[in-house]
C-alpha cells in the first residue's frame, strides 16, 4: 500500500462527531496524506498545500469542477467545529474543536493552503499507535458524505468483523446528522443509512450489512457486518499458494486446518457459508496466523511432523460428522463416524492417513459470492 495514498486517522478523530460536507471532508483527506507523506507527522505549525490537481487526481473531477471545490471548501472549513472525546488520567472530557487554525485559496495558484489546530494535528502524525487506515482510492468514488464517514466508522471494526451497536442517536451525530434532519426513522434510513450502504457496498472493498436493534416497536440501534471482497474471481482455496508467501509447509498447514475446521462449526451450526465467505476466512486466518505460535514451536522439533499429526488430528476432532470436503481433483470426501470416506464410491481411508489427507481438503460450502 503507497504511503502517498494512506489515509490514517487517530480513532479518537474516526469516533469524533462532526458536519462536514463532501468536498470539506475530501480535503481534510487530501490534508492527511500530504501531511503523512512528510514520513515526520506534523504540528500545529505546518503549512499543508492542496492543489487542484491533486484533487482532480484522486477524486476523477474536470479542472473547473475542482477550482471550484477547493474555493468552496476554504470558504467554510474555518467556520466547522467538531468535538471528541479525550481520555485523561482525571478521566474521559469531550473535546471540541475547529479543524484548522488558517485556510487560504490561492487564485493565482489553484491550491488551498491550511494549518491544521492544535488539537487536530496530535491525531494524523505517524507516532499516534491507536489509528484506523485505508486508501483514499476506497472513498474516492463515493458521493454520499454519509457514505464516506459510514466508511470510516465500520473499517475500524475490519479485524472483527462486526461493530458494536452504536445508538440511533451516537450514529445520527458521528454521521453529521443534524438534529433537526431526517427525524423520522423511514428518512433516516432511506436518505442516509441506506444510501450509505449501497455505496459502500457498490464502490468500496467491503459489503456491509446492519442489524437493527429494537425497544418494543422502536428502533434505538444498528450494528453492522462486514465483508471484505475478494473480487469477481472464483479462485479455489486450494490456489491460494500466494498467500502462504514466506511460511514453511509446517506453519501454512496449521492454518488450512485452522481455517477449515473454523468454516466446518459454521456450517454446523446451520450458517450459510459461500465461497467468498470462504476465502475471506482463509484469508482472516492468514493474516491473523491462527496456530501459527503452535506451528512455529513444532517447526524447531526433532520430528515436526509428528507433531503436526498431533496438530492437525485435534482439529479434525472438532469437525462434525457429516462435514462434506472436496479435494483438488473434484473428489467429494464425507467425515463418517470420525472416519473419511468417499461420497461416490464410499472408499474409506485409513485412520494414520487423515493427518496427512485433511489439510489437502476444503470444507464444501453453497456456490456463488
Amino acid at each position: 500500500m503507497a504511503v502517498k495514498n494512506l489515509v490514517v486517522k487517530d480513532n479518537a478523530l474516526i469516533n469524533a462527531s462532526y458536519n462536514l460536507e463532501l468536498v470539506e471532508q475530501r480535503l481534510i483527506l487530501l490534508s492527511i496524506i500530504e501531511a503523512r507523506t512528510t514520513g515526520k507527522g506534523i504540528t500545529a505549525n505546518d503549512r499543508l498545500t492542496i492543489t487542484a490537481s491533486s484533487y482532480m487526481n484522486n477524486f476523477h473531477t474536470n479542472r473547473n469542477t475542482a477550482y471550484k471545490a477547493l474555493k468552496d471548501a476554504c470558504n467554510n472549513l474555518f467556520e466547522r467545529q467538531f468535538s471528541f472525546i479525550e481520555k485523561t488520567p482525571k478521566g474521559e472530557k469531550v473535546v471540541r474543536t475547529r479543524w484548522v487554525s488558517q485556510v487560504a485559496y490561492i487564485e493565482q495558484q489553484a491550491t488551498v493552503e491550511l494549518v491544521f489546530a492544535p488539537n487536530v494535528a496530535p491525531l494524523i502524525t505517524m507516532l499516534e499507535k491507536n489509528f484506523t487506515s485505508y486508501e483514499l482510492d476506497q472513498v474516492s468514488s463515493l458521493s454520499s458524505k454519509y457514505a464516506v464517514r459510514l466508511y470510516e466508522i465500520i473499517i475500524s471494526w475490519r479485524a472483527a468483523g462486526k461493530t458494536p451497536m452504536f445508538s440511533t442517536m451516537e450514529l445520527r451525530e458521528r454521521l453529521g446528522v443534524m438534529p433537526d434532519e431526517y427525524q423520522k426513522m423511514e428518512l433516516f434510513k432511506r436518505k442516509v443509512l441506506d444510501f450509505a450502504v449501497k455505496q459502500i457496498n457498490d464502490k468500496t472493498d467491503i459489503s456491509i450489512t446492519y442489524e437493527q436493534h429494537k425497544e418494543g416497536r422502536k428502533i434505538v440501534g444498528f450494528t453492522f457486518s462486514i465483508l471484505h471482497k475478494i473480487g469477481s474471481k472464483d479462485i479455489p482455496l486450494e490456489n491460494q499458494s500466494e498467500l502462504f508467501t514466506g511460511m514453511t509447509d509446517l506453519e501454512a498447514g496449521t492454518i488450512r486446518v485452522r481455517a477449515e475446521a473454523y468454516i466446518a462449526s459454521l456450517i454446523a451450526k446451520g450458517q450459510n457459508v459461500t465461497k467468498a465467505h470462504r476465502l475471506n476466512i482463509l484469508k482472516k486466518a492468514v493474516e491473523e496466523r491462527w496456530g501459527f505460535v503452535d506451528a512455529a514451536k513444532d517447526n524447531g522439533a526433532k520430528n515436526p511432523e509428528n507433531k503436526n499429526a498431533k496438530v492437525v488430528l485435534n482439529e479434525w476432532e472438532k469437525i462434525p460428522n457429516g462435514t462434506r470436503f472436496k479435494d483438488k481433483d473434484g473428489t467429494i470426501w464425507v467425515k463418517d463416524s470420525g472416519m473419511l470416506r468417499t461420497e461416490e464410491t464410499n472408499r474409506w481411508i485409513a485412520d494414520s492417513q487423515i493427518a496427512r489427507l485433511f489439510p489437502m481438503l476444503t470444507v464444501m460450502v453453497e456456490e456463488g459470492i
